[in-house]
């Protein structure tokens, strides 16, 4: 599930003469879903979902200072990977029943961040997010994760927002959960979607133990920019007897 860099998705923000875009701007996103398709990989694609809500509604998909997408924006790719699940028949809905508890936090952008200029920064009003936190059916009990679970979520920092930033358990992986009714694992590495996740992952092969769907998150830049590139990395040996030939590339 590449997550769509956010000029993707609002070329107009960046340029006056852009518009709403299309299609997939990029070409090299766009060849590498092509190849996905062709290699019978399955991709959530978050591009033509967005084309498509922001046709129908004016709510942010991205925050206005950040490059990470709004509350609005996680909530509906996660619904989105959830209905794959359920639809293919990969999982059923599990029994928890989790609950809400709206949240707002205040927060100043990683653009603002990023531009490294103080003088800047203490001139940039905090902006403020409308987040939902998912609880337990006791509302102090926020949403934790469970190794043991046959869901895992693998990521950057486009999952951890609103889930270890501010409010707590309150991004894309509370919600996935909620959506399929049972806890899930996660490994969550800013930046580093492309290769350290799947390093972890080779270190925790526990994690693997009772997966049956494994949901990988990157940022489309990641493509050409990934934190230690793309190094070919072999799945867990417990994964299975064919593990000296297997490799998650």
């Amino acid at each position: 599930m590449p997550a769509p860099n956010k000029e993707s998705i609002y070329p107009e923000m960046l340029a006056r003469f852009a518009a709403p875009p299309s299609r997939i701007i990029g070409e090299e996103t766009r060849s590498f879903l092509a190849q996905c398709e062709s290699a019978g990989v399955e991709v959530v694609d978050l591009f033509a979902l967005y084309r498509a809500a922001r046709q129908t509604s004016a709510i942010p998909l991205y925050l206005a200072q950040d490059s990470h997408w709004s509350p609005a924006g996680m909530e509906l790719a996660a619904a989105a990977v959830a209905d794959r699940i359920l639809a293919r028949g990969w999982l059923t809905r599990g029994p928890v029943s989790y609950n809400c508890l709206p949240s707002q936090v205040q927060r100043v952008g990683d653009i603002a961040r990023m531009l490294r200029s103080p003088e800047i920064e203490k001139r940039i009003a905090p902006e403020t997010a409308a987040c939902t936190q998912i609880t337990g059916r006791d509302p102090d009990a926020l949403y934790t994760d469970d190794p043991a679970s046959d869901v895992l979520v693998i990521g950057d920092s486009f999952l951890r927002i609103y889930q270890q930033d501010e409010p707590g358990s309150a991004g894309f992986v509370a919600h996935l959960a909620r959506a399929l009714g049972h806890a899930l694992a996660s490994i969550i590495n800013d930046g580093g979607a492309s290769t350290l996740v799947r390093q972890e992952l080779f270190r925790r092969p526990q994690l693997l133990a009772n997966a049956k769907v494994v949901v990988w998150e990157f940022v489309e830049r990641d493509l050409r920019l990934g934190t230690e590139g793309w190094q070919i990395v072999p799945l867990p040996p417990e994964v299975g007897t064919t593990q000296t030939t297997r490799r998650s590339d």
